[in-house]
């Protein structure tokens, strides 16, 4: 076995790979060569022969680098499974093979995608060795943590298939945590070494990010599944060191791939989980794989993917497996963090070892329990609000989860109409103040004082709150600048959640006007409670009742206006499709779960227009209004009403 000195100045030349950026350079000092067997980790040497598929090599920093035949590069051997690209394993000696990752993964390729080119073929030149004429391996360079049970809990992201949508949702996942004030660490336990995902969920925000090659792995395909597990908790560990509260875990591939199906019902891994994401790219394959989890003992929060791509898609699944589907915006504005909160105070009767842990999620909850704002500056008497207009008594947890995304939305509703009144009030200040300051001028038969700075319009401006972005309408001056002061503080939410409880209850104004304090002391007084509390009640008529109602529809796009996520009401006030005469208990629909209450109301609301059209035909061009899924009749034109054309 010949070792040869692996010069300083040859390696600066070489283009050392992603996969190998754990391992220090100057540890690199030998070349072994002759008839050695490589194994999945190794280190190695290798000369570009012929370009294929990948044209590029990632870098130790990310950067893609162009390759070029006769280029020297630092890659790792390593196994490989991609259904849309190849499968390739681990070479049995030095023989010329394949770069079958651009992250830099040696192996010789068993079979490819019909669509995909043949992969870059290189030449070994040795596996490259420490001082002592050892060969390198990822492994020797892994992350120092314990393997033990880690003290932070997971959420897993898992998928129909590859590029099913996986790493975007866990990404989306990172940044709803983050901006409720969560430290997040981001993991990808399985796959074949590549930053992509790591940079992605380093973009969203992620307070720790690594990944399987942190754990000593090139790839994991054909691992032993102990050791990926392992390394899984390996890095857990490392992340709950860096002061991490949860982990968001993907792993690759889909729920039929090799290790995916062994890991998804490993105990020991389930042990250290909340929750299960799942992306699929269909309906059929989102029951398919919900039905697999559950069986395998997952707890799912929901779908996402690329299914989302598709409104239809999204119904028939949500129809089928009774699980709301997540789009990125939507993970992105935290609307699963309420899901997670109650998760982790169900947990925490029986967790051990992650017990603080789940105790800093669920303690943070943001308005879904009455004994979050009841010892609070801003809470309201515990006889103020029975606890039924919190949340119905065995609600289907899906209808529960369309609630805390209704009341996120009315949330933010609350907090614009809020800051638009405080920010009115403020500029009449300023424009006074302004008005009392200015140089008098001489007009008509004496001198008068300066007139206010005029208004200028508006400009949008966003307002990150713990409920989601609000784009506020500023005022604008003409002579002078304004900015409104709540801009610049850190909003508590038990304010807003307060104001939520309290609708439709005697203490509504008061808690209305201590969130109105909070935003601006210096106007309160001046800002009409009375008129905000006319417009908060405008948003919805079932609001002025209480929440409780409310659970049974979605909200739809944050930035529409309050109107187009209301559904229309009759003469009486109630929903037109869920009319109290439908239900024994008003405040307990029967529906049991949110697809079956839209379904249901697309099915009266198509009727209904039928109808309408029938019956109506108004002069001049007709109309129809659509609103989400909900479609309104147009206007008639008066006196003209026409038999419909058979």
């Amino acid at each position: 076995m010949p070792v040869l000195k692996f010069h300083q100045n040859r390696l600066s030349l070489a283009k050392r790979a992603f996969s190998t950026r754990r391992v220090a350079p100057k540890d690199m000092k030998v070349l072994i060569t002759g008839k050695v067997v490589p194994q999945a980790g190794d280190l190695v040497l290798a000369r570009v022969v012929e370009l294929g598929k990948q044209t590029r090599v990632e870098l130790t920093d990310g950067r893609r680098a162009h390759l070029f035949p006769g280029d020297e590069i630092v890659v790792a051997y390593g196994n490989r499974y991609a259904p849309d690209q190849f499968e390739a394993i681990v070479s049995t000696d030095l023989s010329p093979c394949d770069l079958v990752a651009a992250g830099g993964i040696a192996g010789l390729e068993l079979n490819r995608h019909i669509r995909m080119r043949h992969p870059t073929q290189i030449e070994p030149v040795g596996l490259i060795g420490r001082s002592d004429g050892c060969r390198i391996n990822l492994r020797d360079y892994r992350v120092d943590a314990s393997e033990k049970m880690p003290a932070i809990p997971g959420i897993l992201s898992l998928g129909t298939s590859m590029n099913a949508g996986k790493t975007l949702t866990a990404a989306s996942t990172v940044r709803g945590l983050k901006r409720q004030g969560y430290r997040v660490a981001a993991l990808k336990i399985t796959g074949t070494g590549s930053g992509g995902d790591i940079w992605i969920v380093r973009d969203a925000g992620a307070d720790f990010v690594a990944d399987f090659t942190d754990a000593g792995f090139g790839s994991t395909y054909l691992t032993p599944i102990d050791d990926v597990v392992s390394g899984a908790l390996r890095l857990m560990n490392a992340a709950a060191a860096k002061g991490c509260d949860i982990a968001v875990i993907e792993i690759a591939d889909g729920l039929e791939q090799l290790e995916t199906r062994a890991l998804i019902r490993h105990e020991r891994l389930l042990g250290v989980m909340m929750g299960t994401l799942f992306s699929a790219f269909d309906s059929m394959g989102a029951v398919h794989g919900v039905n697999i989890l559950h069986g395998a003992g997952h707890h799912l929060f929901g779908t996402s993917g690329r299914i989302g791509m598709s409104p239809l898609g999204v119904r028939e699944a949500e129809n089928a497996t009774g699980l709301r589907h997540f789009s990125p915006i939507e993970l992105q504005e935290a609307a699963l963090v309420p899901a997670i909160r109650r998760r982790a105070a169900e947990l925490q009767a029986i967790a051990k070892r992650q017990k603080k842990a789940l105790r800093r999620i669920a303690g943070e909850m943001v308005g879904l329990e009455l004994a979050d704002v009841i010892h609070t500056p801003f809470g309201v008497s515990p006889t103020a609000i029975e606890p039924s207009a919190i949340e119905p008594e065995n609600a289907p947890d899906s209808a529960a989860e369309n609630n805390d995304y209704t009341r996120s939305r009315l949330a933010r509703d609350i907090l614009r109409l809020a800051a638009d009144h405080v920010m009115e009030a403020e500029i009449k200040d300023v424009q006074s103040k302004k008005k009392h300051r200015a140089a008098p001028r001489k007009a008509g038969n004496g001198a008068k004082r300066g007139r206010p700075p005029r208004r200028n319009g508006y400009y949008s401006r966003k307002w990150e709150t713990p409920f989601g972005d609000v784009w506020l309408r500023v005022p604008r001056l003409r002579d002078a600048h304004y900015l409104p002061g709540f801009f610049d503080r850190k909003l508590k939410s038990e304010a807003v959640v307060a104001v939520l409880l309290a609708i439709g209850t005697d203490v509504f104004e008061t808690v209305l006007a201590r969130l109105v304090t909070f935003l601006s002391s210096k106007v309160a007084p001046r800002v009409g409670i009375d008129t905000l509390q006319r417009d908060i009640l405008a948003l919805n008529p079932i609001a002025a009742t209480g929440m409780n109602r409310g659970h049974v529809r979605r909200a739809l796009d944050a930035n529409e206006a309050p109107a187009s996520y209301l559904v229309p009401v009759d003469d009486d006030g109630w929903d037109v499709d869920f009319h109290p005469s439908e239900f024994p208990d008003p405040t307990m629909p029967t529906i049991k779960t949110a697809a079956a209450v839209r379904a249901r109301s697309e099915e009266l609301s198509v009727r209904r227009l039928h109808s309408d059209l029938l019956k109506t035909r108004p002069a001049g061009p007709a109309s129809v209004a659509m609103s989400g899924n909900r479609a309104m009749k147009a206007p008639k034109t008066a006196g003209i009403i026409a038999k419909p054309n058979r």
